[in-house]
């Protein structure tokens, strides 16, 4: 969603989409399999419940050969549900609960455990070089953005109001 909402628009690149029955099944072994079809490199943005929900696909994926980069956004639980009504209509702690599924899965562990390296993203200009890394060592790479679900709600609303406030300005 990210990036269909925010992303400049640009020759150059195939972007796939894939939606499981909820949304988050299977996109990692989606993009093993784009990579491993491609033999090109390959980029998956995830967000940590759909990256947790598809550990599977990263059984034998260190010894594969594949050039995939999984972008994992680490808000602690599931921050779309952030943006959708019952984030101001439930109770904090149900929604928490209820919603946001919170997590606290270490991703780098998890991804070392299956013999990845991982590339912890700490500040917003920051996933650009950890990109560039990852393109140039080629292979699988995990590769770790940390946010704060309230903070992007905020940053979303202050863009769309932005924009909103062009437009109507003509």
């Amino acid at each position: 969603r990210h990036v269909e909402w925010y992303a400049a628009a640009r020759g150059g690149i195939r972007v796939l989409a894939n939606r499981g029955a909820n949304g988050i099944d299977g996109v990692v072994s989606t993009a093993v399999g784009v990579a491993s079809a491609t033999g090109r490199p390959t980029t998956a943005l995830v967000g940590d419940l759909a990256f947790l929900h598809d550990t599977n696909a990263l059984l034998g994926l260190a010894a594969s050969g594949v050039d995939l980069t999984v972008v994992v956004v680490d808000n602690a639980g599931g921050g779309i549900f952030s943006f959708l009504p019952q984030a101001r209509e439930v109770e904090a702690e149900d929604f928490e609960r209820l919603f946001a599924t919170p997590q606290d899965v270490d991703i780098a562990l998890l991804a070392a455990a299956h013999g990845l390296g991982t590339i912890g993203v700490h500040e917003a200009d920051g996933l650009g070089p950890a990109l560039e890394v990852a393109r140039r060592t080629r292979g699988p790479h995990v590769v770790h953005v940390r946010t704060d679900r309230t903070e992007t709600v905020e940053v979303h609303r202050d863009i769309d109001s932005a924009v909103a406030a062009a437009l109507a300005a003509g």
